[in-house]
């Protein structure tokens, strides 16, 4: 009597658990948490800047986390919609602090540019902000000018073919436009015009000082800007970029404005 063959034994790969994509879910949770309570806390002052962007900077980690959870759960399960879903919400959240943590490694490690390196433009006003352990108003030194140069070589003077005092007036309307806080506007002796101002920082509220010199050029007028970090040893770029925009700004403003333009406030 024969005995029956046995019948040969498959395997089959058990789907994924609920578990994968629930820790992939809280993970995703984590990053835009991060994402969104490290700046807001920053800027309600319930944390100091740099705990806040340590949180912020947290979501990137999440975010690995979630799309490392997600992935294998959504091929084994074959439910694609709340994998992508997943994944989509970890990389939103983690956009802009992997875009600000790499904007700080390209950044040099300095806190203060200008557009005028041998004769900086100077602090008065904001002396009286500068209390320790905030950082010294004389600008930084040649360490950081040779750094400028290699980093930032496009921050240079604006000419703007009109008299100071009418460029100055422009240069308070622009900062204004800008967001800063003017703390002084005047024009001294020799048309030589000075616009003193602070900015804070979108993300995190640091705050930045500013100082616009306005001099008589053959030309009409030279202006000059040196904006520096108030507390920050190194700041990722963020005062070089306000130069930029301020300056292009301005140049336009400038452009825009017909001869003989509005009487200086």
């Amino acid at each position: 009597m024969t005995e029956p063959s046995a019948q040969p034994k498959t395997s089959k790969v058990p789907p994924a658990g609920p578990g994968f994509a629930v820790s992939g879910a809280l993970a995703a949770i984590g990053a835009v948490a991060c994402a969104v309570l490290g700046p807001l806390g920053a800027r309600s002052g319930l944390l100091p800047p740099g705990a806040g962007e340590g949180i912020f900077r947290g979501a990137i980690p999440f975010a690995l986390v979630a799309v490392a959870q997600a992935t294998p759960a959504m091929r084994r399960s074959g439910r694609w919609i709340r994998g992508l879903v997943i994944i989509a919400v970890a990389v939103a959240a983690a956009a802009l602090p992997i875009r600000t943590w790499i904007a700080s490694r390209s950044a040099p490690p300095i806190a203060d540019v200008t557009t005028d390196l041998d004769n900086p433009p100077r602090y008065v006003a904001v002396a009286k902000l500068r209390v320790p352990p905030a950082n010294a108003i004389d600008y930084a030194g040649d360490a950081t000018a040779r750094q400028q140069r290699a980093s930032y070589g496009d921050l240079r003077p604006l000419i703007v073919q009109a008299p100071p005092p009418r460029v100055l007036a422009m240069a308070a309307d622009t900062a204004r436009a800008e967001g800063w806080t003017l703390l002084a506007q005047d024009i001294g002796f020799g048309d030589l015009g000075r616009l003193e101002a602070t900015d804070a920082s979108f993300l995190f509220g640091r705050i930045d000082d500013i100082v616009v010199r306005v001099v008589p050029h053959p030309a009409g007028s030279r202006v000059d800007v040196r904006s520096s970090a108030r507390n920050d040893r190194a700041d990722d770029g963020r005062n070089a970029t306000r130069v930029r925009h301020f300056l292009a700004f301005l140049a336009e403003r400038a452009a825009a404005e017909p001869a003989g333009g509005p009487a200086p406030r």
